[in-house]
């Protein structure tokens, strides 16, 4: 982990550097890092759109496979099928690891997530400081009391829009769904003891691209 921080030190400093600049701007450091999650999601949109279309394609050729597939595995068993398939892969130019596409927004995304992980998990100014409900934006938000402790209700919610948004892509399938359904609990169990700034950062991100999906969601209808 020390080692994944020095790497990412350059682009923690620059994220440092914008929140600083923002946080004059807009008047506090919960808005200043919502307004820096926004700015670097809006920055990195032209990767998130060309996976958009790589997902749309295989999408596509999947529906094309589709009965295909369904026969071969109705009709066949152990090696012819496996060939059959394979033959069926081969005549639409497919193949399974092309399906990864869907990942690679949070793939392009992730030294982002990590450098401000790194800078808002140890950046004295937010300390003490609070955002709408969140009373100290340099600790886990502890939003949801539970007889004698409490539960960190953002990394639920950004966890819950991240599922929610791959559900409303109009690209999706049912297997990036899955995938990004397991990448979604994973990311959970590790995120869910970070400060509230670190979480503030995701949550906006993922906000902004569930925003993104439902609209184009509503322009393909």
């Amino acid at each position: 982990m020390d080692y994944l921080r020095s790497l990412l030190w350059p682009l923690s400093e620059l994220l440092r550097l914008a929140l600083e600049l923002l946080v004059p701007l807009v008047g506090g450091y919960g808005l200043a890092i919502a307004c820096l999650s926004l700015i670097v999601s809006t920055v990195l949109s032209p990767i998130t759109g060309l996976a958009r279309r790589l997902e749309a394609i295989d999408k596509a050729r999947q529906e094309m496979m589709a009965p295909d597939l369904a026969a071969a595995k109705r009709e066949l068993s152990g090696r012819d099928r496996f060939e059959r398939i394979e033959e069926i892969y081969q005549a639409h130019g497919y193949h399974p690891i092309k399906s990864m596409g869907s990942l690679l927004p949070l793939l392009v995304q992730l030294p982002f997530l990590l450098a401000a992980l790194f800078l808002l998990t140890d950046y004295p100014p937010i300390a003490g400081q609070s955002f709408l409900f969140v009373r100290d934006l340099s600790l886990p938000d502890g939003l949801l009391p539970v007889g004698g402790f409490s539960i960190n209700l953002l990394p639920l919610l950004l966890t819950a829009v991240a599922v929610l948004e791959s559900f409303l892509r109009p690209e999706s399938t049912a297997q990036s769904r899955m995938r990004f359904l397991i990448v979604a609990v994973v990311m959970l169990v590790l995120i869910y003891p970070f400060p509230a700034g670190v979480c503030l950062y995701w949550l906006t991100s993922n906000l902004l691209s569930c925003f993104r999906s439902t609209w184009r969601s509503l322009r393909t209808k």
